[in-house]
């Protein structure tokens, strides 16, 4: 990458993941104001005042870090006479005007969300391509998949029980997320067979249950040259290869180099054309030179396993409640693999946030959406310190008619403040460990050949989100001359 490309990949995240945050402090200082509440400071940025004035009795201000920003409201103090910051007593605010105040923020963060789905649900975002199977490519005989009977060449169908319309990206994500046995339902010739099996933790994905077989990308011909060797063999568009002189084809990189290895001689390829297998035989490469390099080409593009999906705001929003719940259930379930250090802080979601720019602008609006949507929903838990929690202490007291002990509300904030500080720092320790990960995802090696699809960075967001090794396919179509 160039250093134009990487200063704007930069200000990208920090603008947008600031954006996030600032929307959200946004909603509580338009909110206070509105009820009449005593706002202290608006803060663009954390750290040392830069510059700032004074309206109303609010100081507003832009401080040194540019990396969203925070509202001082001492109304939102649970004693029964709050103060502020120097000494004054303040009137002890309404539970509603409280509510309204702390909920202003998620509202705020879910309407950014809408206005920024709205432009990907305009602009479109790469998903996994429809696909209601996937066809397993190996098995490790170590592998607890082996043991219960999976073997190569068979169909996935389902998994525990459901079907799937996302291929590999949905078996593994709920082979993941499974808390216990997993049971998977295949295809094996013309019957149909179910294993289960207790995951074994995945060394590659940090200790995850993440699948130890393999299973092949669909590698489709979506345009073969005519005049080409392809052409000159029978292949058409839409053409799946499956094997090369018998060998599996296991992605489009396999195939790529497999086409290399044959050095021009006849190769017999097995594909799937409208749901028949057949051979093509006497498939030759021809040789061509590359930045001097002798290189073999068949003369065809293969399209990645993709589609443009154009889903709603609604639809965005929906994804990002149903993976939360699917997060959040194995992370709370005895003996379940998913564990704390799997979720990611600030600086996990930031790389995040620069991989997926660095695959398109589409993929981080979306990513950007996405997490608008996790920060409202994470605020929202009823947890003291967070917004949630300031609605439910404020609930309580409308229930009970009366503010709720100063002491139990201080006991009950301090030890959730540590609590979630601790985390934080726990889930950053792990984001620091996977920035190597990162960095090779920023700087793709170059392929030799052509253009090939790279594998989109894990969906890694935030710690209200799917763990940091959830799979995803690649999002750009490779080309194979």
């Amino acid at each position: 990458m160039s250093v134009l490309a990487w200063t704007g990949l930069i200000l990208f995240v920090v603008f947008f993941f600031g954006l996030c945050i600032f929307v959200h402090e946004l909603g509580h200082l338009l909110a206070a104001l509105w009820r009449g509440l005593v706002v202290e400071k608006f803060s663009i940025g954390f750290g040392k005042k830069l510059w700032g004035f004074r309206r109303n009795g609010v100081e507003y201000q832009i401080s040194m870090i540019p990396f969203g920003g925070y509202v001082a409201l001492p109304q939102l103090d649970p004693s029964e006479h709050p103060t502020a910051s120097d000494g004054k007593p303040l009137p002890h605010a309404k539970p509603l005007d409280r509510i309204i105040t702390a909920i202003a923020g998620p509202v705020f963060n879910i309407l950014f969300g809408f206005l920024l789905g709205l432009v990907v649900w305009w602009a479109g975002v790469y998903k996994p391509a429809p696909a209601a199977w996937c066809d397993v490519y190996s098995v490790p005989a170590t592998s607890p998949e082996y043991a219960a009977g999976l073997r190569p060449d068979d169909r996935i169908i389902k998994v525990n029980g459901a079907g799937f319309a996302n291929g590999w990206s949905d078996v593994a994500e709920r082979i993941v997320l499974s808390s216990g046995q997993v049971t998977l339902t295949f295809r094996r010739g013309a019957g149909v067979k179910e294993i289960t099996y207790q995951p074994k933790p995945n060394p590659d994905t940090e200790g995850l249950g993440y699948p130890l077989f393999k299973v092949r990308s669909p590698t489709v011909l979506h345009m073969v040259l005519p005049g080409s060797g392809a052409a000159a063999a029978g292949l058409k568009a839409g053409d799946l290869i499956l094997k090369v002189n018998g060998q599996p084809v296991e992605d489009s990189l396999a195939f790529i180099e497999q086409i290399r290895a044959s050095a021009g001689k006849p190769m017999v390829l097995l594909i799937e054309r409208q749901g028949q297998r057949q051979e093509i035989p006497a498939v030759c490469a021809r040789a061509d030179t590359v930045a001097g390099q002798l290189v073999y080409r068949i003369g065809a593009e293969i399209d990645a396993p993709v589609i443009l999906a154009h889903p709603t705001p609604v639809e965005q929003l929906c994804e990002v409640w149903q993976k939360t719940a699917d997060t959040l259930k194995p992370l709370f379930t005895r003996g379940s693999l998913v564990k704390a250090k799997h979720m990611s802080g600030p600086i996990g979601i930031a790389q995040v946030i620069a991989v997926k720019v660095s695959r398109g602008i589409r993929d981080g609006l979306a990513f950007i959406v996405f997490i608008s949507f996790s920060l409202a929903l994470f605020n929202l838990l009823p947890i003291p310190v967070l917004d949630g929690g300031h609605i439910f202490l404020a609930v309580v007291e409308w229930v009970i008619r009366r503010p709720v002990p100063v002491k139990v509300a201080y006991l009950l904030q301090n030890v959730f403040a540590v609590l979630l500080i601790g985390f934080m720092l726990y889930v950053t320790v792990f984001d620091i460990k996977r920035s190597g990960k990162i960095w090779k995802m920023l700087r793709p090696e170059p392929a030799a050949e052509a253009p090939v699809a790279t594998p989109a960075v894990p969906a890694k967001p935030a710690a209200s989100a799917v763990p940091a090794a959830a799979p995803t396919l690649p999002a750009k179509p490779a080309t194979v001359k």
